[in-house]
Order: C-alpha cells, then structure tokens, then sequence
C-alpha cells in the first residue's frame, strides 16, 4: 500500500520561458556536478531574485535554487547532491527530508526571466516521496527490472528517486534497528534533584540531538538562530557520512518517523552513570494534525530509568488537555511499595508546579518462581 501522503512539489517559481532539460546550459550546469552525488558541500549566497529564489556558488558553479527562509546572503548553507539528473537536486543541510533543485544561474546571454521551475520540499512532502521511491524501488526489483532489464512502461522512478529510495533501503536492513537518537555525553555533570535542571538538560539534550537539524538550518537561515546553536549539532560537527551510510540512512529514517508520526526518542546518561531512555509521542488524532503547530492532542512520554535502591523503573506520563496521567512499573514488589509509601508527596509537588494528577497507577513486576 502506498502511503497515504500526497505528494505535491511546491512551485517556488514558474515562468512562461525554462530551462528545457536538454538545453546547453542545463547540460553544462550538469557537467559541472558529474561524478559527486552523494557529496556535502558548502553554497555561498550570492544574490535573492524577484520570484524569491536565490542565486548560490557551490563547487565553483553559479547556480539558482530555492533556499528554506530567509536565507541571507553572504551567509552559507550546507548541501547534499542526491540526483543528477534530470535536473542537479540537493539536499538542504545534512540528513534532512527537505531538497531543491536546481539550475543555470541568470547570466550573459540568457534571455530575461528565462528561468526553469525549482522545486522546493520539506516535512511530510519529502517524508512521502522518500517512502514511495524506497516502496517503488522494491517492486522494481521484484518485478526483476532492477538489474538492467528493460523497463516496463508503467513504472518510471527519477535519479532522485531511486537516490531517496535507497537511503530508506538501506536502513531497512540493518541487523539492529536503530529507534533512538543517542546522546554521546550526560546531559548532566552530576545527580540532582532540581526539576527546572533536569527539564533544561533535557530539551537541550532532543534540541541538539541532529533530528531536528533541518527546521534548525531553516531558522538560521531566518535569522532566528545562531551558528554557535547550530555547531553544536552531529550534522554540523560532521559526525554525520554520506547518506548511502548505514548509519546516517537509519538517522535519516528516524527524522522520517519523527515527521510522520509526531514519535521521538533519545537514549543515552541523564548524568554519569544514570542510564536514561526517553520518547515523546504525541497523538494527534483528538486535536490538530501530526506535524502541525497545534498542541492540541494527547502527549505522551516514557521514561525508563535505573536506581540503585529501586532498581529499573519505567514512568509513563500522558496528558491529554488538563488531564495529567502517570503510570509506574517497578522491577519488584520491595521498589513498588517504597513508591507507594512516596505518592502523597508526588501529589503535592505536583499540585505546586500547577499540574495536579488526575490518576496514578503503580504496577510491580511479579516475583521471580525459585522453585
């Protein structure tokens, strides 16, 4: 089954005089990029045109191309080429559902306004073409037109396409799955008990973790956030391969999975020694759609974390409007009754940060049979 998203290609420019494809100047424009998709570079900002589109330098080329935002120029932005052909298209930033095409820059010679139409996509747009590539490439395959053989009339898939495609392929096969971003030092340097600590650390620690990097770049390019913000990020840090990396294909899955079904984990030491496994999800099916700027819905979030008096304990909080819910799982029935013993006083700090709970249930996991 496809998936259900449509997949539109927003028009970030159309002209009654293009670029055709097999024109000079496309052909040469294509030269210039031969033998690197695949390849991150950087593009200089050179100029905004009218229809909104920017003129960039990338690999010592000239070249128009619609950029996310703001872009300001003499600023740069971090590119991916994934296709060649028909027409050069770039990933914008490094790992992101997000790509543009692009084409000749305005020059000597070229006839006024004389510019091809560049496609700009992002978010759930991409998220559906990169599934639908990987979906079509499979029953390519299995239609044994994959290696060479002629190609049936009804099943057509672009360079970029098959680029895409393979990107979801390939982390569809790896023999561990990843499902979380991993955090690569604590997010603390020591135990606390401070809350307004702990929340900080974590959203600064999903904030830096690389998922959210492509609406980063974009709010850079906006003016809204600074590079320092930025660098500290895999992506800018080059942690991050090519995308035909199996690890970057699996990271770039998981920024799908984030897009597509409002689901993020990350997983790594809350502070030295603290182990910490944490997903947010949100369900968006009683108040605005996935991916929208609407909080409304039910928000979902699970903690699994290990103490040495309790043992491992698994927190799951859901609050749906007003309505704050908490179930605890205790790795034995000692640890669910020392929990037990402390609800009144989760109670009262939670009616004093302005969040009374409306029910909390405290599970323990069975006693273990040594018989």
């Amino acid at each position: 089954m496809l998936p259900r998203d449509a997949i539109p290609l927003s028009q970030v420019a159309r002209t009654a005089a293009t670029v055709p494809v097999a024109d000079p100047r496309q052909q040469a424009f294509q030269r210039a990029f031969a033998g690197m998709v695949g390849q991150s570079m950087q593009a200089e900002v050179l100029s905004k045109l009218p229809d909104g589109s920017f003129v960039v330098r990338v690999n010592d080329t000239a070249a128009r191309m619609p950029l996310p935002g703001n872009a300001q120029v003499g600023t740069q932005v971090p590119l991916t080429l994934v296709a060649l052909s028909p027409r050069p298209t770039f990933q914008v930033g490094s790992g992101a559902p997000a790509f543009a095409e692009a084409g000749p820059a305005p020059g000597e010679g070229a006839p006024a306004g004389a510019q091809q139409p560049l496609a700009y996509l992002q978010g759930k747009d991409a998220a559906a073409l990169v599934r639908t590539s990987a979906l079509l490439a499979q029953t390519r395959n299995v239609a044994g037109l994959g290696n060479g053989a002629a190609s049936d009339a009804n099943t057509s898939i672009s360079s970029a396409g098959k680029a895409l495609g393979d990107i979801i392929a390939t982390a569809q096969k790896a023999d561990t799955p990843a499902t979380a971003a991993l955090g690569r030092t604590p997010l603390l340097g020591a135990p606390t008990l401070d809350a307004r600590s702990i929340a900080g650390a974590l959203q600064e620690g999903m904030g830096k973790s690389g998922l959210f990097y492509e609406s980063h770049v974009a709010e850079w390019a906006q003016g809204a956030r600074s590079m320092r913000d930025l660098s500290a990020e895999p992506q800018a840090q080059g942690r991050m391969p090519s995308p035909s990396d199996p690890g970057t294909a699996q990271f770039i899955n998981m920024q799908l999975t984030a897009h597509e079904q409002a689901r993020v984990a990350w997983q790594g030491q809350l502070w030295p020694g603290q182990e910490m496994r944490w997903e947010v999800e949100r369900d968006a099916s009683e108040g605005g759609a996935a991916g929208s700027d609407d909080e409304a819905g039910t928000w979902q979030s699970r903690l699994t974390l290990r103490f040495g008096a309790l043992g491992e304990v698994a927190a799951r909080v859901v609050l749906s409007g007003d309505q704050l819910h908490i179930r605890l799982d205790a790795a034995s029935e000692e640890a669910g009754q020392r929990m037990q013993a402390q609800r009144a006083r989760l109670e009262q700090a939670l009616d004093a940060a302005g969040t009374p709970l409306s029910t909390l249930a405290i599970h323990a996991a069975p006693e273990a049979d040594n018989g």
